[in-house]
């Protein structure tokens, strides 16, 4: 009889606190107008807000990393989930938008701690032959759940009046109760430095093995800048949408902001199932290129499609476009890419991919935030925008990572 993994409940209990790092990435747009109000802010300025998340990810990324390898996991997960604490904590008592930007900042802290903590516990837990990859997908499984939820949450709270200290109450006592169940909760041990330096011998005798497979250094580092690009854009395409879709069918359906809300909730469903289908599709043969310019190009016409004809109907298509194949796992499949190209260093080129990221979550909220003061439209155009520049920067990697896998065949 097959012994259970003594982790399992580990796991379950760190990919709870993705369903709480979703809400923190929306509970902002979402509650635009109780903040407004709060802050005596303009919409501008509440982007600025948004983009102080992406600023303290930036801050803390290096850090956090460093501090997970050399003082425990374990360690780094709790500085993550209280970060996130004082975020949802913060952002309640707030008198100023100034203010919320310094909490905003831990809510950066508390995804780069969570995500640098997580991810190796679920490696070093699994390492005989379970499936990480299928793991994985519970990350962006669980945000989804958050997403698609808290605004049924929230038009509850508006519609019977409750007071809005629950919509903050809620996550932080549910992040403290996960905390303390993972309190109680064995970790596996960090990977040694000697287990750690033969792997890399391995791979250095490994990509010694593989030259004749590599392209140019010149043509991978133009791939490798593309793959940024990729990584800034997939990333900013589904953020745009969730922040300022409510918005949009605010100013331009006549809609309440409850039920514009709601078309966050649609995304999120969509997403959840596109995780699913799409690892399913590449499991079964579909080349990642293909998938990956469908995806783009659904995307873009879609938001086309909005834009042009703003209609409940075309709201419904873009949000079911964004989320399934903007919001499924492309970003994922860029960076299964990016490591093809740059096995050798992968660590240092997982880092460079999140870092285009990060700088995404910093800038794109306060370029919306301008954008969105003079017209939500053009918002909107930005992110059709981003769609065809992530296309192209993956139509010019296309080539290239065909020609290879044709060599890694050989």
């Amino acid at each position: 009889m097959k012994q259970r993994n003594p982790y399992l409940f580990t796991v379950f209990g760190l990919y709870l606190n993705y369903v709480f790092q979703g809400i923190a990435a929306i509970i902002i747009s979402q509650n635009k107008t109780y903040f407004l109000q709060q802050w005596h802010t303009s919409i501008e300025q509440l982007y600025i807000v948004l983009a102080a998340i992406g600023l303290g990810r930036i801050m803390s990324l290096t850090f956090s990393g460093w501090l997970s390898d050399h003082f425990g996991r374990r360690l780094a997960m709790y500085i993550g989930v209280l970060s996130y604490v004082v975020f949802y904590v913060g952002l309640f008592l707030s008198p100023t938008y100034q203010l919320a930007c310094l909490v905003a900042i831990f809510g950066g802290f508390g995804n780069a701690f969570l995500d640098t903590s997580t991810y190796p516990i679920v490696m070093e837990a699994f390492q005989n032959g379970e499936r990480n990859q299928a793991l994985s997908i519970l990350n962006k499984a669980f945000i989804s759940i958050g997403q698609m939820v808290f605004p049924f949450v929230l038009s509850i709270v508006m519609q019977y009046d409750i007071p809005m200290i629950w919509v903050f109450a809620i996550p932080t006592i549910c992040l403290l109760l996960n905390l303390l169940f993972l309190m109680g909760q064995p970790f596996p041990e960090r990977i040694d430095k000697q287990r750690m330096d033969q792997e890399k011998d391995i791979q250095k005798s490994s990509s010694q093995g593989q030259k004749k497979t590599m392209l140019p250094k010149g043509q991978m580092r133009k791939e490798g800048a593309a793959l940024l690009i990729f990584s800034f854009v997939s990333v900013s395409l589904f953020n745009i949408f969730i922040t300022s879709i409510p918005l949009f069918g605010e100013q331009l359906l006549g809609m309440s902001e409850s039920k514009a809300n709601i078309f966050v909730s649609y995304y999120s469903f969509f997403s959840l199932i596109s995780v699913f289908v799409t690892s399913f599709l590449i499991s079964r043969g579909m080349p990642v290129m293909r998938w990956m310019i469908i995806c783009l190009t659904l995307t873009g016409l879609a938001l086309v499609t909005m834009i042009l004809l703003p209609s409940f109907w075309t709201v419904m298509l873009a949000t079911f476009a964004v989320g399934f194949f903007a919001a499924g796992g492309i970003w994922q499949l860029g960076l299964v890419v990016m490591l093809d190209f740059f096995s050798s260093q992968r660590g240092l080129n997982t880092s460079f991919y999140s870092l285009s990221t990060s700088i995404s979550v910093m800038v794109i909220p306060y370029l919306t935030g301008v954008l969105a003061k003079l017209d939500i439209v053009y918002v909107f155009w930005l992110n059709a925008l981003l769609a065809l520049i992530g296309l192209l920067s993956i139509l010019f990697v296309a080539p290239s990572y065909q020609r290879l896998l044709q060599a890694k065949r050989r």
